[in-house]
């Protein structure tokens, strides 16, 4: 027996040592964000406020990295700070040139504005993303920025660019088990373009469509989808002044069919198109103050209370200041302070926010 279990542990100890199984690395990291709501008050169309404070559990991230060799590897993201739905990206990737790889799988899609598409949410600036951004991103039938496809992307010299194929209809939504009929070619189809034209300005936007005919998804149906947005982003950094930096976004989203909760107009459509102006300076590499104006139109609004040829309109200016804490030029946390005060009608409704954020990241490279 003693035999046997020497003779097991040394095969065991030659197949981890081997020189196959020594190109496979797996790499496990996260972050964390806590949200302290001082203070958040909103005004009801009915004339009452809504007064919020406490903490919030905003983000619980884990995520693995397998690295099977130079080319290929696969890595999942998972959330804990929600009850259910916890993965959010599982993909692989072949990585067959810097300017040209392959990403199969559940994950953000290129096709939509930079600040869903590239932003990952443990780089934000501020507490949340502005409503314009995350407004279009659903809008055109993703769930959490993400769908289930594929994507060939790259970068040559100054230019990225990002094009992918995927069902249109968010995570989890799956051919032949969520999707049971639709007529072939059907899905959302976008590609997304970065480029740095000189050191410190950076152009970008982004094309997309979600075209199906007959779709019966999760038992519903057939319906058609008919949805197309776009966006043009300028972003600066060092340009002029050191260590200011600024991004404008515009972004538009035209919806022509009555799927998927949008509800449209008297003349059977819906549109969304608003932008946001962000500034931030860096006093010193570890304090930073910003400051962020976004706008959001919507006709007809989208909350409940509207009548199909009512519009919506929403802006809010959030102010703040955030320390960033590093190690061997590594950030492994952050802390924001906000402000938000925005107003919207119909009602001239009036809302306003005080947010502590504290984030700890240890993501592997």
């Amino acid at each position: 027996m003693k035999h046997t279990i020497k003779s097991t542990l040394f095969i065991i100890a030659l197949l981890i040592t081997s020189p196959v199984n020594a190109q496979i690395s797996l790499d496990v990291g996260g972050y964390l964000q806590t949200w302290y709501i001082a203070d958040q008050q909103i005004e009801l169309a009915s004339g009452e406020t809504a007064n919020t404070n406490g903490f919030r559990l905003r983000r619980a991230r884990i995520t693995a990295r397998g690295d099977i060799s130079e080319r290929f590897s696969t890595t999942i993201w998972t959330d804990l700070a929600g009850s259910d739905n916890i993965l959010f990206d599982f993909y692989a990737d072949a990585k067959l040139h810097p300017a040209f790889n392959i990403r199969v799988g559940q994950f953000i899609m290129p096709g939509q504005s930079y600040d869903t598409a590239r932003l990952v949410s443990s780089k934000l600036i501020f507490w949340e993303r502005p409503g314009i951004s995350t407004a279009l991103s659903s809008g055109m039938g993703y769930d959490a920025f993400r769908d289930i496809g594929v994507m060939v992307y790259g970068r040559h010299k100054s230019l990225w660019y990002g094009v992918h194929a995927g069902n249109g209809t968010g995570r989890f939504s799956q051919a032949e088990t969520h999707i049971t009929e639709r007529k072939p070619g059907g899905g959302l189809y976008g590609a997304r373009l970065d480029l740095e034209i000189t050191p410190g300005l950076t152009l970008g936007g982004h094309l997309s469509t979600n075209q199906q005919r007959d779709i019966v998804e999760r038992g519903t149906g057939p319906v058609d989808i008919n949805r197309t947005s776009a966006s043009v982003r300028v972003a600066t950094s060092n340009l002029g002044i050191d260590r200011l930096y600024t991004q404008f976004e515009y972004m538009g989203l035209q919806v022509k069919d009555e799927s998927h909760g949008i509800q449209t107009g008297l003349d059977g459509s819906y549109n969304l198109d608003g932008f946001y102006a962000e500034i931030g300076y860096g006093i010193t590499n570890e304090w930073h103050i910003l400051g962020r104006f976004d706008r959001m139109n919507q006709s007809p609004g989208q909350g409940a209370g509207f009548p199909a040829d009512e519009s919506f309109h929403r802006e809010q200016i959030t102010l703040g200041l955030s320390r960033y804490l590093c190690r061997d030029d590594r950030e492994i946390a952050r802390a924001h302070l906000n402000y938000a005060t925005g107003n919207s009608s119909p009602g001239n409704l009036d809302s306003h926010a005080i947010v502590i954020v504290m984030q700890l990241r240890f993501i592997p490279l």
